[in-house]
């Protein structure tokens, strides 16, 4: 397949790239800053002033859309949230632009999202097919937008897949290495009440799902990006203390985070329980259903 990508050198996109090209696609990955075609993966400009996409774009197969201004960099004043929000309405109009010019379109668009579009009830399990709350944070707002931006795709006809992806585990960036850190100083505890969700995914299980998902024509609409053993935040955090041999005892209230973090404390303070039944009902299988060995396999203990 020729597959283009959006978000290519982000933490998802990088092994996503990777691991597609090695399998044998020819992967165009869309930047503002094209560099020199590489084994199985070339560069196109775009979200440029001049650039136009499409004129390069004409026998792509599939579109993975995943640019975006990350949520983890600096607090969340009103021009970091007003970045975080445009970048992913831009990104998808221009996606969506692309597509509606090009004469033979792609057979599946895979666009991000996010579980915070499930807002911050902890009594309900949510799987795809579960309805969204009527009322949500900023983030669940982020994504609604996201995803309603995408959807003129499907009425062109096209399978679209909106990845609702979670807390993904990686040591390369992401909220791992900041989780990991407490612990390795000696000082990890209980992050708030403790018994907020944190609904998990292994990065290497992240990425085949993006390809299952590439290659499985059932699949479409509201995709869940999560482990099927989403864990509370002490349990996670029990967890890792225990794998490294330090201490889970120093908790930090929440209104210490949300003085240090402020409005953007919700990411560890808030969460909600998920479930991926859609992509286990279509054939998926985890390498990490369980947060031991996906902590393990990180933290180079197997």
């Amino acid at each position: 397949m020729k597959i283009a990508i959006t978000g290519g050198t982000g933490l998802i996109g990088r092994p996503l790239v990777r691991a597609l090209a090695e399998a044998g696609h020819q992967v165009v990955v869309l930047t503002r800053h094209p560099r020199p075609r590489q084994r199985g993966i070339s560069f196109v400009e775009w979200l440029t002033p001049d650039s136009q996409p499409e004129s390069e774009l004409q026998d792509v197969d599939a579109f993975i859309h995943l640019a975006g201004a990350s949520i983890n960099d600096g607090r969340w004043t009103h021009k970091q949230k007003q970045a975080i929000l445009q970048s992913r309405i831009d990104g998808t109009k221009e996606v969506v632009r692309i597509i509606k010019n090009m004469k033979r379109k792609p057979s599946v668009v895979i666009s991000g999202s996010a579980i915070g579009i499930y807002g911050e009830d902890r009594s309900i399990t949510y799987s795809e097919a579960t309805p969204l709350p009527d009322r949500t944070n900023f983030l669940g707002n982020v994504c609604v937008l996201w995803e309603k931006e995408a959807a003129p795709v499907q009425d062109m006809g096209i399978r679209l897949v909106t990845m609702r992806t979670g807390v993904v585990l990686s040591n390369d960036g992401g909220a791992f290495p900041l989780m990991k850190l407490p612990y390795t100083l000696g000082v990890g505890g209980r992050l708030g009440s403790g018994k907020q969700w944190v609904p998990w995914i292994h990065l290497d299980d992240l990425v085949r799902l993006f390809v299952h998902i590439l290659e499985t024509s059932s699949i479409e609409g509201p995709v869940n990006g999560t482990a099927p053993t989403p864990v509370t935040m002490d349990e996670f955090g029990k967890t890792l203390g225990r794998l490294m041999h330090r201490p889970h005892w120093a908790p930090a209230p929440a209104p210490l985070l949300k003085l240090a973090l402020g409005e953007k404390s919700v990411i560890v303070l808030e969460g909600a329980k998920v479930v991926p039944t859609k992509a286990l009902n279509n054939g998926f299988r985890f390498r990490y259903e369980t947060l031991e060995p996906a902590l393990k396999q990180l933290l180079h203990l197997t």
